[in-house]
């Protein structure tokens, strides 16, 4: 397991060993604490999935540069391999 794996890993059960003592400690009725929950997952959700994107995005970007910088490399020794055949 990754580095990033496990400190999601440890975000998620942090989150939910809070949302576990949370609802045991609350002061409101059920119906306040229920829709409390509802809320806070609704934001962990949110954030998880910002998240993901921003590591998606940095993925892709890392994909696009490798690629390019391959393609210039081809070029470069089709160009190479052109000249040594020329002379």
């Amino acid at each position: 397991m990754n580095n990033t794996a496990k400190i999601i890993t440890g975000i998620v059960a942090g989150t939910a060993a809070g949302l576990i003592a949370g609802v045991l400690t609350a002061p409101d009725s059920g119906k306040n604490t229920r829709k409390k929950l509802v809320n806070k997952t609704q934001d962990i959700a949110d954030d998880a999935k910002e998240e993901l994107n921003k590591k998606l995005e940095s993925v892709k970007d890392s994909y696009n540069e490798i690629l390019d910088q391959s393609a210039k490399r081809t070029i470069n020794g089709v160009k190479s391999t052109k000249e040594t055949l020329t002379i």
